[in-house]
């Protein structure tokens, strides 16, 4: 049964890294899309007991999800500065025709 864990493992990992691909792309309906698809892999594999590949196959999917979370940190970050200045920008215009008339 290893061969078959360690074939889930390294599905989900290419997955993992497709996902960062798209992450970087801003393509993040397609990281949604395959984050749905590695779940039912990692799900699969989930009561098998691992060998020492699987575990470095596992690390290795770890570092590329840690990878692909800082993405979405740093694009969270620039959606709330956008939304902050838009916010902004929507109250001085507010409080510009207000005061015009």
């Amino acid at each position: 049964m290893s061969g078959t864990v360690q074939d889930e493992l390294h599905e989900a990992l290419a997955l993992t890294i497709e996902m960062c691909a798209a992450a970087g792309d801003g393509n993040w309906t397609l990281v949604a899309e395959l984050d749905k698809k590695r779940q039912l892999h990692l799900q699969r594999m989930q009561s098998e007991s691992l060998g020492m590949q699987q575990h470095e196959a596992l690390a290795a999917l770890q570092t590329q999800n840690n990878a692909l979370l800082e993405r979405a940190r740093e694009v969270h970050a620039v959606v709330e500065e956008q939304l902050s200045q838009h916010q902004y920008k929507h109250r001085a215009l507010r409080s510009y025709v207000t005061s015009s008339f």
